[in-house]
């Protein structure tokens, strides 16, 4: 079984967002991955830190990063993954080269992914760590199981 075969069904769908739509300005395929209402926040700290919402937002967000940089290899890769619920949390890399500069540089980070009854992405949350990015979709998962109890 390959590489691809062996992915979850939502790894899948990550891994088509960032290397069939992100790294090819395809944003056709984004946007077929993306509920329109999309929340998309960036990693805190981060030059580009804030949050971009639906898919103009992205848009902005993914094409500022294309402006300044050429992705190699596709674009991302998943390194490892955990699904929780309605989550898919992603430790990721992304090597890139800088237009104009040619610095290539690789840069290891890591998502949670709230998927829609669709399959399609809600909401992304860009963390620096895997552990910051397991924590905050422990967080949630027990928001969202305490919601349930207190529910008549």
């Amino acid at each position: 079984m390959s590489g691809e075969e062996s992915r979850s069904g939502r790894e899948q769908i990550v891994a088509r967002l960032y290397n069939e739509g992100w790294a090819l300005a395809d944003f056709d395929v984004v946007f077929e991955l993306l509920d329109p209402g999309v929340v998309w926040t960036a990693i805190e700290g981060a030059p580009d830190a804030g949050t971009y919402r639906g898919f103009e937002g992205v848009r902005r967000y993914m094409q500022d990063w294309l402006d300044h940089f050429d992705f190699e290899g596709g674009g991302c890769s998943i390194e490892e993954s955990i699904e929780a619920e309605d989550r898919l949390v992603c430790a990721q890399r992304a090597t890139a080269t800088g237009k104009g500069s040619e610095v290539r540089s690789e840069l290891r980070y890591a998502c949670v992914y709230t998927f829609g009854d669709d399959e399609c992405i809600l909401e992304v949350n860009e963390y620096a760590t895997w552990e910051e990015a397991l924590e905050a979709a422990s967080r949630s998962s027990a928001q969202t199981r305490n919601e349930r109890v207190a529910r008549p």
